[in-house]
């Protein structure tokens, strides 16, 4: 086994790191950021754009709402600044050389809110729970029920087998060699450590027990509400408590309006945008000098999702006149007031996969003969329904424009009113024509592949899903979880053979030479189309310490993501 990361702390590595900050988290400072010593207590209150759905495995906390999840869960392994994934609950992590075999040591002394031990039976519990392999065993009576996994397990189906090693370790085989197997494990700081007790138990989706610096206290939907952590595991710099608020409530303002009065007031104690339709405040905002605002980078791949099953998107000419009459340039100057780039690939520049071959790019002329071409094919005009969020009036106007430029090449377009929620609840699996879904994102590709491929298990016939379909009828609609994450619906071999090498070479340069040719392929098949890339930021007033608190393993954390910031070794300045 070849040892990658301990939890011991690497000095050199996190000066580097350090340096990187700046670059990669693009930090806008327009005013003070508050002391610098530390000051404990106070309740706050942040402004997000996200609701509250649920706790449980199923349940997808979407972007700023898994910023208050993530004040109560911690993950097993965390990002740096410079993007390296590294220990954080687990104590460290090594592989095999063939890169099929992971063995993970969980961290000594922790334990969750509920007092249980933060161990490797935990550590077991919570993979086979992510991958569904307790909720099979529960409807086949072999353990307890517990909820299902929901899409997590199709972004573990590579998982052959998970086996408990000792009192704090796993180890994990897998299908196929998977190099970034540990991005895999993060999956976009979503793959929670969650108690035992709450896996297994009646309320797994309504009370979250992590081991994070804050406890749940309440929620609803558009509302949640933790508090300090009182035998939290870890210490600031010299060896004092962590965190240094007593409270936190995060609540969900649709509007960018209102969070903006807010931060400037002071009830808001802090507030986080998108620029996919929030540009104009976060320009703003950052020329006041009263406040600080901080933002990621460019490193977010909003998606149109377009549905290869049905009319009219089950036609490669449709896809294309699509993708050909998005007016990017446009798109950016009026929705998004020139805060970013025009993409010429479906991902940014800084990802390993980034390739302009292949892309439809914006082409009137084009796009309207692949519509001509749609209506020789089929005798009709092309028509689709556009889902869209319309809890703020920046949202509505993003439809709007992107049903003006598809009808201009000649579709039908229908605006389809929908919440969040909802569209992410219909998307796994895909019941729409198409639908603009931030999913990819990152410098690398584990929260890339799995949405691109049929089948996350990469065809493992020994599955236990498989098997499960082969005991009984009642079963067989399991098999979905293979393609759940796939939301396009289609199937490319081309694409995909090249995914799945990638994946498991660890030579870098190699590695991206094989990801560069399967953007190329999906780009010349359109089966997914884009319209910009994106950034979050986060404002905030009479704040200290963001961003200064580091990782466990050493190096500083992310400042800022798609889910805000780590709320860790913040204080309020008041």
């Amino acid at each position: 086994m070849k040892k990658l990361f301990t939890g011991g702390r690497r000095k050199v590595a996190a000066v580097m790191a350090i340096a990187l900050v700046a670059s990669l988290s693009q930090v806008t400072t327009s005013g003070a950021s508050g002391a610098s010593t530390p000051k404990r207590g106070g309740n706050i209150t942040v402004g997000i754009f996200d609701s509250f759905p649920g706790f449980c495995m199923a349940d997808n906390l979407a972007n700023s709402a898994l910023m208050g999840g993530r004040t109560i869960y911690e993950t097993w392994v965390e990002q740096r600044a410079d993007g390296k994934i590294v220990p954080y609950i687990l104590k460290s992590f090594d592989h095999s050389a063939d890169y099929k075999t992971w063995n993970l040591v969980v961290r000594d002394g922790i334990k969750f809110h509920d007092g249980s031990p933060v161990d490797g039976t935990a550590l077991l519990i919570n993979l086979q729970a992510s991958r569904g392999a307790l909720y099979l065993n529960g409807l086949i009576g072999k353990t307890p029920k517990s909820p299902s996994s929901g899409t997590g397990a199709g972004f573990s189906a590579n998982i052959a087998d998970v086996i408990q090693t000792g009192a704090m370790s796993v180890t994990v085989k897998l299908y196929n060699a998977e190099a970034n197997y540990p991005d895999s494990l993060y999956a976009s700081g979503r793959n929670f450590v969650r108690s035992i007790a709450q896996i297994t138990g009646p309320n797994c989706s309504t009370v979250p027990i992590g081991t994070g610096a804050f406890k749940y206290v309440s929620h609803k939907l558009t509302e949640l509400v933790v508090a300090k952590n009182e035998n939290y595991w870890r210490k600031d710099a010299k060896g004092g408590s962590l965190p240094y608020l007593d409270g936190i409530t995060f609540t969900f303002i649709p509007d960018a309006q209102p969070r903006v009065s807010g931060v400037k007031s002071g009830s808001l104690a802090a507030t986080m945008f998108s620029s996919a339709s929030e540009a104009k405040q976060i320009l703003a905002l950052q020329k006041d000098k009263n406040l600080t605002t901080i933002s990621s980078p460019l490193d977010y791949y909003p998606t149109i999702w377009l549905n290869h099953k049905i009319a009219p998107f089950s036609s490669k000419n449709a896809r294309l006149a699509f993708s050909h009459s998005l007016d990017r340039a446009k798109w950016l100057k009026v929705r998004q007031k020139g805060l970013g780039s025009v993409p010429d690939s479906i991902v940014g520049p800084n990802n390993i996969m980034y390739n302009k071959k292949g892309y439809a790019g914006y082409d009137l002329k084009k796009a309207k003969e692949y519509v001509a071409a749609y209506v020789t094919e089929t005798g009709k005009a092309p028509e689709f329904s556009l889902p869209y969020v319309s809890a703020s009036a920046d949202s509505t106007a993003n439809a709007q424009l992107l049903k003006e430029m598809a009808e201009a090449a000649g579709f039908k377009v229908n605006l389809l009113s929908q919440t969040t929620a909802e569209a992410i609840q219909k998307a796994f699996p895909m019941q729409y024509q198409m639908l603009p879904l931030l999913l990819m994102e990152g410098t690398g590709t584990a929260f890339i592949v799995p949405f691109i491929v049929s089948d996350t298990s990469g065809g493992n016939p020994t599955h236990f899903l498989r098997g499960a379909a082969k005991l009984s009828p009642a079963l067989a609609g399991l098999q979905i979880f293979y393609s759940i994450l796939n939301i396009s619906s289609f199937k490319d071999e081309v694409s995909e053979n090249l995914l799945f090498a990638a994946r498991a070479e660890p030579n870098k340069a190699k590695a991206k030479k094989l990801y560069m040719q399967a953007t190329e392929q999906l780009q010349k098949e359109a089966h997914v189309a884009n319209i910009s890339f994106l950034q979050y930021s986060l404002t905030y007033n009479k704040l200290g310490g963001v961003g200064e608190l580091g990782l466990a393993a050493g190096g500083p954390r992310r400042l800022v993501t798609n889910f805000g910031i780590d709320w860790t070794g913040v204080w309020s300045t008041k």
